[in-house]
């Protein structure tokens, strides 16, 4: 197939073109494919490839958010200047996508549930729920990384960097520091094993029964297990403080409910605390359904590979 007669598609991503480029060439070339000339193409676009993620590079282009593909050119434009000062508000130039991801939600998910609380309407609700529900898995991934590095925003935003995680989190449907209490100080320290409050080795993991019970025991009893498996290891002043946040989380909730607006109360936090933790389960188990129950901590027996899958 002569590449002149080939569609490619204008809205694809940078690097798409860059590889379909490649091969295009290699389709040209014919049997010539595997030349010198084409294994100098393909280096050159390895290198290419490369740069675009390279923050030292020229070429570097920094991810602006996972919600649109933007094509390049755009260096004068008003995306351009974003970029260049977004890179200076990060700690690592990679991270521009986390900042527009947080602006992003400060702007629309704070603001609507402030309004929600001070006029409650039943299409707000909804309109408002599922918006959180398209926030709800990039936010996670934002959290993430986050808890991972101990923070995302440079040194002199170090007050936002603290801040927008207990405003955020609530409103996504994570109480205050739980996630971090749960997966770093937990989940990383017992690798899915016996003692891993999340594992899935004492489950028969094809059992929908068995699944029901596994969502339900994190659903109702993680605010007694985890500070438990805390001070079973050792570490009281972290069961001391997961339980204390939790319980500060679920008491401010109930105050809301029962005080000020229960519709409201309802739909900026309640539910996706519900909803957020029947997703996290969902995904845990899915994610660690073929963990080895004769050696659960090996990295190499519990992996698999999935191929052209979201």
């Amino acid at each position: 197939m002569p590449s002149d007669s080939t569609k490619v598609d204008p809205q694809l991503t940078q690097q798409d073109h860059i590889v379909l480029r490649s091969l295009l060439h290699d389709i040209d070339n014919g049997s010539t494919a595997q030349s010198t000339v084409a294994a100098s193409h393909d280096e050159a676009s390895v290198e290419l490839l490369a740069s675009l993620n390279d923050p030292s590079s020229p070429s570097f282009l920094p991810t602006i958010t996972t919600n649109w593909d933007f094509m390049p050119p755009y260096t004068n434009t008003l995306l351009r200047c974003y970029a260049q000062w977004a890179t200076t508000v990060v700690r690592r130039p990679t991270d521009v996508v986390f900042l527009t991801h947080i602006l992003l939600y400060l702007s629309t998910s704070v603001p609507s549930a402030l309004y929600l609380y001070y006029d409650f309407t039943y299409p707000h609700a909804i309109l408002h729920w599922l918006m959180q529900t398209y926030y709800c898995g990039a936010w996670t991934l934002l959290l993430h990384n986050h808890i991972h590095n101990n923070g995302i925003l440079a040194p002199g935003y170090a007050w936002l960097d603290t801040a927008f995680p207990y405003v955020l989190s609530p409103l996504m449907g994570h109480t205050w520091n739980s996630y971090y209490y749960h997966h770093v100080k937990m989940h990383h320290v017992e690798g899915n094993g016996p003692e891993d409050l999340s594992s899935t080795v004492r489950y028969q993991r094809d059992s929908l029964l068995d699944f029901s019970v596994y969502v339900g025991r994190f659903l109702f009893l993680i605010w007694m297990e985890l500070p438990l498996y805390f001070l079973r290891t050792g570490k009281t002043s972290l069961a001391i403080k997961s339980f204390f946040t939790e319980m500060t989380n679920y008491l401010a909730i109930c105050v809301l409910l029962t005080r000020v607006n229960f519709g409201a109360t309802m739909t900026v936090f309640l539910i996706p605390l519900l909803q957020m933790r029947i997703g996290m389960m969902v995904g845990n188990w899915g994610q660690h359904a073929f963990v080895d129950k004769d050696d659960p901590k090996s990295d190499f027996r519990s992996s698999i590979t999935l191929i052209d899958v979201a």
